[in-house]
């Protein structure tokens, strides 16, 4: 087992609610965790279409706005409340619970948003935010939809 596969299962053992969605993505433990994932994934698709190394914060404005775009709010399947810090921390959990479950894999995440982040939008922070809502919207849908996919079976 590589050490990658190690972490995770780590990871998985010692998070709360694995098999619940709603109780997961609750859980302020499993948000931190998962907000920490997002800012990971978005630091390394933001390095991959700038060509140089970046770290970088998720607004919480981005997670929420991206959220309020989403299947997930249009199809009310999970129903977000609060302020934009507590709907980012849910979204941050969600995202965590697709990866934990094995749903989509870390490279999955990566190339989605590096696909949907333009270079120069990147350099102007306004532009950045709403290339990035566009970018994690179009990651909430794809969890949106194998979430329904699942759902049917």
């Amino acid at each position: 087992m590589n050490e990658f596969n190690q972490f995770k299962k780590l990871i998985h053992n010692s998070i709360k609610y694995p098999d619940k969605i709603h109780s997961f993505i609750h859980n302020k433990g499993n948000a931190k965790l998962g907000d920490s994932l997002v800012n990971f994934i978005y630091s390394i698709s933001k390095s991959r279409v700038l060509k140089d190394s970046t770290g970088s914060k998720v607004p919480d404005f981005v997670l929420a706005e991206s959220y309020r775009q989403s299947k997930w709010k249009k199809y009310n399947r999970i129903k977000l409340t609060g302020n934009k810090g507590r709907i980012a921390d849910r979204v941050e959990a969600l995202i965590l619970y697709f990866w934990i479950k094995e749903e989509f894999s870390f490279e999955f995440f990566i190339e989605c948003l590096t696909d949907h982040l333009n270079e120069e939008k990147l350099h102007h922070p306004r532009e950045e935010k709403i290339n990035a809502v566009d970018a994690f919207k179009i990651l909430l849908d794809n969890l949106y939809d194998k979430y329904e996919q699942n759902s049917e079976s």
